[in-house]
C-alpha cells in the first residue's frame, strides 16, 4: 500500500483561530451512522484472524487528535495507534527502542538519542533526527500549552539540537531531571510528523493524512459514534521487545464509544467485540467459565482526592477543613464501592509496588466522621466533580458527595464524561473545590505523580491540578528529580510524601483496577501495568 495521498474521511471544524486547550476539535465524518456505536460499523461478527479487523470501545470520545493536548485514558490510547515514541516501555520496568536506536544519559540533564533510519510519516516523509527534535520542540514550547511538557521535560528550559548526519537528537536541559526517558516514552510525547505542525488545528481534528508517525492512521472519525484507524502496510518500525510479539497487527481497527459495561461484556461473550475493557468486577466475573479468552489484570491508575486551592476557594489555606475531609472518607467504605475491595486502599497517591511510595499510614488522619462534621457543618458551596468514565467512578463521586454532605457540608456535584473531566480541571480556574483523580501514571515513578499536587500549577506550565503552594516540598521533589543515586532519591521523595500529609492535601483512596478481556484470536502484550494497545496481535500462538 502507498501512503494516503488524500485525507481521511472528516469534516474540519470552522478554521480560524486555534481553539484553547480541552475544547473539542475533533472531525465529523460524513459516512452514514452504523446502528450501533458498540457495534463499531461492524456488519459481521466473523473475528479478526477471518476479516483482519479488531472492533473495540472506548469510554470516552479522544480529547484530541494531538498527542500533546491528550487528556484522558482514551485519548492516551488513541495517541499510542498514532504516534511513535522514541522509547517504549518493556517488562520489568525496562525501556526499549522505538524511534530511537540507542540513548545515553550522560547527566541528569544531557540526553542523547540515535534515530532509526526505517521510520516514515504516514505520507511518506522520512522521520530524521530533524523531524524528530521539531516535535519534541514544539511540546516543549510554552505557547503549545501542553501540560505534558513538564511530565517529560521537567520545568526548566529545554534545548532540542539534531544532527541529521549523525542521525541523533541531543536534548538538553536547564534543570535535572533524571526521569526524561521514562516520559518520552509516553503517547503524549508522540512524534507529529511535520504536515501535522503545520496545521494545528486539523491536527486536533486528526484530518492530516501526514501527521501519523505510529503504524495506524485516521480513517474515519465520528464523534460520540465510532473512529476507524487503518494499518500502514509501509510501516516497518516495531520495537524490539525483550519478548518478540507473535501473530501479525490488525489492518484495521473500529473502535466504538460506550460507558456501559455490562453491554460491552455482552458483545465480547457474541463475538461482536475483539477487545473490552473492565474496572467492574462483576462484569469481569462473566468471563471466568470463558477459557478461549484471553484476561489482562493491572492497576491502571490510583485514585485520591484533590482540592482546588486558588485563591477564592473554600480549601484555600485551609489545611485543616482539608484534614476534615480526609476524615470524612472511610477509605475501606470507598474501596468497597470503588473496586468492590479487589484492589488495596493507599498510603500515597501510588501504590505500594512503585519505588519510594510512603507506606506509612500513621501519616494518614484516621476515619472520624464526628471531628469531620464539627469544621465541615460550616462550609458551603462546594464544588464537587465527578467522572463518568464508568459506574466505579461515577460510584465513588456518589460516596464522597454523600460523606461530605453527612458531615455537614454543603456541596453541589456535577459529572461529566472522563474527556470533559480532565480538560476541565486542566484549564486551572475552573469552577471546581474536590475532585478524586484516576491517576493514571504512564511514566512509572512517583515523581509523575507527586508533580500533580506539587509544583507549579497547570495554568503556569505545570501538572498541579490543585494549585498548591508548598515550598518544601518543591524544593524536595526537584531534589530527588535531580539526584541519580536511587537512596537519596527516595529519601527526597519521602520528605516531598509527608508533607502532602502534614498540609492534608490530597486524601488517598484505593488502587483502580482494568481488566482487558480480547477474543480467542487477539492478544495484546502487558509491561508491569501498562497495557500497550500498539502490540495488539491477531494469530498469535
Amino acid at each position: 500500500m502507498t501512503p494516503p495521498s488524500s485525507p481521511p474521511s472528516v469534516r474540519l471544524p470552522g478554521r480560524g483561530r486555534r481553539r484553547r486547550r480541552g475544547t473539542r476539535a475533533l472531525a465529523v465524518v460524513t459516512a452514514v451512522v452504523c446502528g450501533s456505536a458498540l457495534a463499531a460499523c461492524s456488519t459481521s461478527t466473523a473475528g479478526p484472524a477471518e476479516t483482519g479487523t479488531v472492533r473495540t470501545v472506548l469510554n470516552s470520545d479522544p480529547s484530541s487528535f494531538d498527542p500533546a493536548q491528550a487528556q484522558g485514558q482514551q485519548t492516551f490510547q488513541v495517541a499510542s495507534l498514532l504516534y511513535d515514541t522514541l522509547l517504549r516501555r518493556d517488562s520489568d520496568a525496562r525501556l526499549v527502542g522505538g524511534l530511537a536506536t540507542d540513548w545515553a544519559t550522560e547527566s541528569a540533564s544531557e540526553f542523547t538519542f540515535t534515530i532509526r533510519d526505517d521510520a516514515t510519516c504516514s505520507d511518506g516523509t522520512p522521520i530524521t533526527a530533524s523531524v524528530v527534535a521539531d516535535s519534541l520542540r514544539r511540546l516543549a514550547d510554552p505557547a503549545t500549552e501542553s501540560t505534558w511538557k513538564s511530565l517529560v521535560f521537567g520545568l526548566g528550559d529545554v534545548d532540542v539540537a539534531a544532527d541529521d548526519r549523525a542521525s541523533t537528537v541531543r536534548i538538553s536541559l536547564s534543570e535535572p531531571f533524571t526521569t526524561l526517558p521514562q516520559g518520552l516514552a509516553i503517547p503524549q510525547s508522540g512524534i507529529v510528523c511535520p504536515a501535522g505542525i503545520a496545521d494545528a488545528e486539523a491536527l486536533e481534528a486528526g484530518s492530516v493524512a501526514g501527521a501519523f508517525s505510529g503504524p495506524y492512521t485516521v480513517q474515519e472519525a465520528q464523534q460520540g459514534l465510532n473512529y476507524t484507524f487503518a494499518l500502514r502496510e509501509d510501516y516497518a518500525a516495531w520495537p524490539e521487545f525483550s519478548t518478540p510479539l507473535t501473530g501479525e497487527p490488525p489492518r484495521r481497527l473500529e473502535i466504538g464509544v460506550s460507558t456501559d459495561q455490562s453491554t460491552v461484556a455482552n458483545q465480547i461473550l457474541a463475538g461482536d467485540l475483539d477487545l473490552g475493557q473492565f474496572a467492574d468486577p462483576d462484569a469481569v466475573k462473566r468471563f471466568t467459565a470463558q477459557p478461549d479468552l484471553h484476561q489482562y489484570q493491572v492497576i491502571s491508575a490510583t485514585a485520591y482526592v484533590v482540592f482546588n486551592q486558588r485563591e477564592g476557594r473554600p480549601f484555600a489555606g485551609r489545611p485543616d477543613l482539608r484534614r476534615a475531609v480526609a476524615q470524612a472518607i472511610n477509605q475501606e467504605a470507598f474501596n468497597a464501592i470503588f473496586t468492590k475491595r479487589t484492589a488495596d486502599v493507599l498510603t500515597s497517591v501510588t501504590p505500594a509496588s512503585f519505588r519510594c511510595t510512603n507506606t506509612d499510614r500513621s501519616l494518614l488522619p484516621e476515619h472520624d466522621p464526628d471531628a469531620a462534621s464539627e469544621l465541615l457543618s460550616d462550609v458551603s458551596g462546594v464544588q464537587l466533580i465527578g467522572n463518568t468514565a464508568n459506574r466505579q467512578f461515577s460510584g465513588g463521586a456518589d460516596y464522597l458527595f454523600a460523606a461530605l454532605t453527612e458531615a455537614g457540608a454543603e456541596v453541589n456535584m456535577s459529572k461529566v464524561d472522563n474527556a470533559t473531566f480532565w480538560s476541565t480541571i486542566a484549564e486551572g480556574g475552573s469552577d471546581w473545590d474536590i475532585v478524586f483523580l484516576g491517576d493514571l501514571n504512564s511514566v512509572g515513578a512517583i515523581s509523575a505523580s507527586l508533580d500533580r499536587v506539587i509544583g507549579p500549577s497547570v495554568e503556569d506550565g505545570g501538572r498541579n491540578y490543585s494549585a498548591s503552594d508548598n515550598p518544601e516540598g518543591e524544593a524536595a521533589l526537584a531534589e530527588g528529580l535531580a539526584s541519580t543515586d536511587p537512596e537519596a532519591q527516595c529519601d527526597a521523595f519521602d520528605r516531598a510524601q509527608r508533607t502532602l500529609f502534614e498540609r492534608s492535601d490530597i486524601v488517598p483512596l484505593a488502587g483502580s483496577p482494568l481488566t482487558y478481556v480480547t477474543g480467542p484470536d487477539l492478544t495484546v502484550s502487558v509491561f508491569d501495568d501498562y497495557v500497550d494497545l500498539a502490540t495488539m496481535r491477531v494469530g498469535a500462538e
